[in-house]
C-alpha cells in the first residue's frame, strides 16, 4: 500500500520542465508601432560609415538631443515595411555606394528586430557634413609633486 501511496504522490508533483513554456504553442499576433520600426532604421543608419546624422536639422542643432525617430518616417504592416529617410552625409564619402549599404542594414535590422520584410528604403540626401577638424589639447605639464 505504501508502493502505491508513492505512486499517486508522484503524479501529483509538477515538474518545472513539464510545464508549457508557449513558444510556437501559443497564438497572437504582434502589432509593429511606425515609431517602433523608425527607431530601429535610425539606430541602423547611424551605424553606417559616411552617415552623419538624419534629419533635415540634424547637422545644426547637435545640442538638442537625439530624437530616435528624427528624419525617419515607416509604414508598417503585418509583414513588411517601407521607410523613409531624410539624411546628412559625410562630406568625401560615395553616396551611392553609402546608400546602398545603408538599405541593406535597415533591411537587415529590421527584419531582425521586428520580423518585416523592408520593401524599401526612399532616401534623401538633406546635407552634406564637413569632417569636423581635431584640434590637438595642449599637452599637460608634468605634475608638481610626485
Amino acid at each position: 500500500m505504501s508502493q502505491q501511496k508513492e505512486s499517486s504522490q508522484k503524479k501529483d508533483t509538477i515538474m518545472v520542465s513539464d510545464i508549457p513554456t508557449g513558444g510556437d504553442n501559443v497564438g497572437g499576433k504582434i502589432e509593429m508601432s511606425e515609431d517602433v520600426v523608425a527607431t530601429i532604421a535610425n539606430f541602423a543608419a547611424r551605424s553606417v560609415k559616411g552617415i552623419a546624422n538624419l534629419g533635415k536639422a540634424g547637422f545644426l542643432y547637435r545640442s538638442i538631443g537625439v530624437d530616435p525617430t528624427r528624419g525617419v518616417a515607416a509604414e508598417v504592416g503585418e509583414t513588411q515595411a517601407a521607410i523613409d529617410l531624410e539624411i546628412v552625409i559625410e562630406y568625401g564619402c560615395d553616396i551611392q555606394k553609402t546608400a546602398g549599404e545603408l538599405r541593406q542594414k535597415i533591411a537587415d535590422e529590421v527584419a531582425r528586430m521586428a520580423g518585416r520584410q523592408v520593401i524599401e528604403v526612399n532616401i534623401k540626401v538633406v546635407g552634406i557634413q564637413m569632417a569636423e577638424e581635431k584640434v590637438e589639447e595642449a599637452p599637460k605639464p608634468p605634475p608638481r609633486v610626485k
